[in-house]
């Protein structure tokens, strides 16, 4: 009866978690560890409550949906950290067609995409036919992306974090550090996946600029190499976002051929920058100590199925 009490508690506390998806996450929630897709595809996220602030979301008669979340983590009303994540699903039969317009969007765009660019500080990209993996890193300028011109078709999609700052006030930063990806391989599944992070300068590495639009920051590559501070703080960004990118593909379950070689600026490959926090682990020690504590399971049991939890 004892033991049965124990498999019961913690099949209930497993079970609460694994069917959860973060995309059902309702704006003003918060997340934190890891961002779950489904049970089998969960991202570790920087450590830390993640506030989800703006959601999209649309389908077509075909079937085919569209789903973007941005969480933020806030100081002093200040968002220094900023998470947003998207994907288009059920391409289907439509990959084809559909492939061809997201290979447009994100390598022949007017500006921005997986192709050189002025001020970015790296990028790299595998692609190979339909399929491909792009990683971006660059200085994001909140004037120029977030408030562009009325003419500028990228105000439409800025428009719900614009609403969402002006409601509460928010002290929008001028400038972050900033990571972005895409990745879409029907060898994977029929999905195409974005994914977007930024960080103030001052938070990630206690760096604040003088300047502070896109193309007078000393953060920008034509400029970066005459202030070692600067060049400091975006070597060690990339290095960051080189392991983030790792945990991506990770997520993603993309093939080795898929797969970016970043060696050149992570030379720990293996090492993960973010620490998975596992919610459940947690959540059924705490279970399995009240257990304890109560007198339902003796302490040699309760060695041995902590022991089971933590391997």
């Amino acid at each position: 009866m004892k033991k049965l009490l124990v498999i019961i508690v913690l099949g209930l506390t497993w079970c609460g978690h694994v069917n959860a998806s973060d995309w059902n996450t309702k704006l003003n929630e918060s997340i934190s560890g890891e961002f779950k897709s489904n049970s089998k595809m969960k991202l570790p996220l920087n450590e830390g409550e993640w506030k989800l602030i703006n959601k999209e979301t649309d389908a077509t008669v075909y079937g085919i949906g569209f789903e973007n979340l941005t969480f933020v983590q806030m100081e002093n009303n200040t968002p220094v950290k900023v998470f947003e994540i998207g994907r288009v699903k059920n391409l289907g039969k439509f990959s084809i067609i559909i492939s061809g317009i997201i290979q447009a969007q994100i390598f022949k765009p007017k500006k921005g995409g997986c192709k050189q660019r002025q001020h970015y500080n790296y990028l790299n990209f595998y692609k190979k036919g339909a399929a491909h993996n792009c990683m971006m890193v660059s200085i994001f300028d909140v004037n120029r992306e977030l408030f562009p011109s009325d003419y500028d078709e990228d105000v439409i999609f800025s428009a719900g974090i614009r609403q969402w700052a002006k409601k509460e006030k928010i002290n929008l930063p001028k400038l972050y550090l900033s990571y972005s990806t895409s990745f879409h391989a029907m060898t994977v599944r029929n999905e195409w996946w974005v994914m977007f992070y930024a960080e103030t300068p001052e938070k990630f590495c206690g760096y604040k600029p003088k300047f502070t639009s896109r193309d007078t920051t000393r953060l920008h590559p034509d400029k970066i190499g005459n202030f070692p501070e600067p060049k400091n703080c975006m070597k060690n960004w990339v290095k960051k976002t080189a392991n983030m990118h790792q945990n991506f593909e990770d997520f993603q379950a993309a093939k080795k051929y898929q797969r970016l070689d970043l060696s050149s600026i992570s030379p720990n490959k293996s090492k993960k920058i973010f620490k998975f926090k596992s919610n459940e682990l947690t959540e059924q020690l705490i279970q399995l100590d009240k257990l304890y504590k109560s007198g339902v399971l003796t302490k040699d049991e309760f060695n041995k199925a902590k022991k089971k939890l933590l391997n």
